[in-house]
């Protein structure tokens, strides 16, 4: 039995362009995350952009210098339970806690599951358990209890027939269960 569907074209949309000339650090855009205070955070090929739909404040690396970016090219940006946002890049997990505005590389703390060199593919805040992060990497899948300060981490092994099928983690998408 056929369906019949219809959709109404809505002329009234009203769309803003930020570039370059309002201050955006790169047009080549890589990630769009809004917060739970309403900023439109912008990764891009070159830095992190917080926009409050007037002004653009951009947040980049410098190596030498701490409060800094551990790369310009942003992969992901998600929020955690805290406010505080997780930012994934393409040389490794920074952190921007909210409260002070201060970048923490996850490279310059102890970090003995190598989160501060590997390239961040996709960051997703579990919708079904509190504090919890999931990572998403070219190397494994981590997930890190916030609260309880502890990450698992899991690998494709091929003598280990519930391991992942890869380590090479693309996207991350949560189920119900």
């Amino acid at each position: 039995m056929p369906i019949e569907a219809s959709a109404e074209i809505i002329s009234d949309f009203k769309f803003e362009n930020i570039s370059i000339d309002e201050g955006l650090s790169n047009e080549d855009v890589t990630s769009i995350f809004q917060d739970s205070m309403g900023y439109m955070w912008i990764g891009t090929k070159d830095g992190l952009n917080r926009y409050d739909g007037e002004r653009v404040k951009i947040y980049n690396c410098n190596p030498e210098s701490d409060n800094t970016l551990s790369s310009t090219y942003i992969t992901d940006i998600e929020e955690d339970d805290y406010g505080n946002l997780w930012i994934g890049t393409d040389h490794g997990l920074d952190f921007l806690i909210r409260d002070t505005d201060t970048i923490i590389r996850m490279k310059d703390i102890y970090d003995k599951y190598n989160l501060g060199n590997l390239k961040i593919t996709d960051l997703l805040k579990s919708t079904h358990e509190d504090n919890v992060m999931w990572i998403g990497t070219e190397d494994g899948l981590f997930k890190v209890n916030i609260k309880e300060q502890k990450i698992e981490v899991f690998y494709h092994n091929p003598n280990e027939q519930n391991s992942l099928t890869n380590s090479s983690i693309t996207c991350l998408e949560e189920g119900e269960d």
